[in-house]
């Protein structure tokens, strides 16, 4: 039961947090670039990192509320991240696991603080720890979340992948590269993948519930099968 509001509430939170990521996605490319579309002349201009909203750097140029609620998905994301490794795997992670994941979500509540104060106050605000801040939340996530995603089953794996894909290592590295700067739209990729994980993790939570009954019903059938049994 505790596993299965556990799940539920985690990918609750993780589908605030893509939906959060996608909004801010679209303030930056709605108008400027069609989805697909890269090559028109405003496009070319707003894929400059000037603009990037997620961990600002000077010269910066806000974008409507995009800053904010990046900052608010990241947030939000840190939330989920505390209990993520309990609602993947079913257990606690080891002691040295642990503490490296809890320094990663440190690192990631540290660049949303930045991210929502830069947007609220218009001004690059850098992460508490620096740059020390920015390593831990750009390599620490994705192979923490590939050994989760390695010891979960079934719905639960498929989430941990979702999550892999969404980190700032793999979009960085992969969607997240555009032929100017920074590739259209690819906050709202990583918003989408960072929901779809959360759609995952509550339908795993789902049957998990549905499971349960079955199992204490044949179990019910057994016990009475037993008793009618003659010795």
């Amino acid at each position: 039961m505790v596993l299965r509001f556990l799940k539920a509430g985690v990918g609750l939170l993780l589908g605030v947090s893509g939906a959060l990521m996608y909004t801010a996605s679209w303030q930056r490319w709605a108008g400027a670039c069609a989805w697909g579309d890269s090559e028109s002349p405003l496009c070319d201009m707003r894929q400059d990192h000037r603009y990037d909203f997620i961990a600002p750097e000077a010269p910066w140029e806000p974008i409507g509320t995009a800053a904010q609620l990046a900052g608010a998905s990241l947030l939000v994301l840190a939330l989920a991240y505390v209990l993520l490794p309990w609602a993947l795997t079913g257990r606690r992670p080891g002691v040295m696991v642990g503490v490296v994941w809890l320094i990663g979500v440190a690192a990631l509540v540290s660049v949303g603080v930045a991210t929502l104060t830069s947007g609220l106050t218009s001004i690059v605000v850098h992460p508490v720890g620096g740059d020390l801040a920015l390593f831990a939340w750009f390599f620490i996530p994705a192979p923490l979340l590939i050994w989760f995603s390695l010891n979960s089953r079934g719905l639960a794996g498929g989430a941990g992948i979702a999550l892999v894909l969404s980190s700032p290592f793999v979009a960085a590295a992969t969607y997240g590269i555009g032929p100017y700067d920074a590739r259209p739209w690819w906050e709202a990729i990583r918003g989408t993948l960072t929901a779809t994980a959360g759609v995952l993790l509550l339908a795993d939570a789902t049957l998990l519930g549905l499971r349960r009954p079955r199992t204490h019903i044949m179990a019910g059938r057994d016990t009475d099968q037993e008793a009618a049994t003659p010795r």
